[in-house]
């Protein structure tokens, strides 16, 4: 458990730490900036709960037999899915959240994943583009 707290600790530092930065560029960009930077942290913080509640369905599916563990991670995929859809939906009806920023603080979390996780890892690249012998 100590691995996954690890990981989850680096990627909401990396999520605040890009969110920073887009609520900067947003500052400038929006006339109405407050909004886009609510929806920003709104996003944001679901993102980081959200990879919260994977993490505990994993350490819990593991352990598990395997064919209720897919129905216990099945289940809590939805349950994760419903909770985008309700994040997306307040942010629609509320005026004072700014659905593009919710939007973003909601991928915020994919991006960094995506950074942290494949594009620093050099040995990948490194054999995406190595030619194959006798070619």
């Amino acid at each position: 458990m100590g691995s996954t707290l690890d990981i989850q600790i680096r990627v909401a530092k990396g999520v605040l730490i890009f969110n920073s930065i887009i609520a900067g560029i947003g500052f400038f960009i929006f006339n109405e900036w407050v909004p886009f930077i609510t929806g920003l942290l709104f996003g944001g913080i679901i993102a980081i709960l959200n990879f919260r509640l994977l993490s505990l369905t994993l350490e819990k599916a593991v352990v598990m037999a395997p064919e209720s563990a897919q129905k216990y991670a099945t289940s809590r995929y939805f349950v994760r899915f419903l909770l985008y859809g309700v994040v997306i939906f307040i942010s629609i009806k509320a005026n004072h959240i700014n659905v593009l920023g919710t939007i973003l603080g909601l991928v915020s979390l994919k991006l960094v994943i995506l950074k942290t996780e494949l594009f620093n890892d050099f040995q990948f690249f490194k054999n995406i583009f190595k030619r194959k012998e006798g070619k």
